[in-house]
């Protein structure tokens, strides 16, 4: 199911990509700080604006990713630890050492 989605998703973005080809009669100037490109087709700049910001977004959301996961590991680590202590805690026998005096009397 996984395969035939990103299936339909590379055809979709084929058909969207011939589309786009097949109607490019529109040409603009782009200016970019010092740089300059004359008389590039409105289509390509939209498309790789597009793919611009796939990539900005997906390089984003992998560090918030990696940044999750090392706090969860963090967390499982101190859980796991409280966990050990409080069985430690449960397994002490109850009358130990509460009614015990100096001299060993109750």
């Amino acid at each position: 199911m996984h395969l035939f989605k990103i299936f339909l998703l590379i055809l979709f973005n084929l058909i969207i990509i011939v589309f786009m080809t097949q109607n490019s009669v529109e040409r603009v100037d782009i200016h970019f700080f010092n740089y300059s490109i004359e008389s590039s087709y409105l289509n390509v700049v939209i498309l790789f604006t597009l793919l611009f910001g796939v990539i900005a977004g997906f390089l984003t959301s992998v560090f918030v990713i990696f940044s999750h996961k090392t706090q969860i590991k963090s967390l499982q680590n101190k859980n796991r630890i409280l966990t050990d202590e409080l069985n430690d805690l449960r397994n002490v026998a109850i009358d130990e050492g509460i009614y015990e005096s100096e001299d060993g009397e109750y």
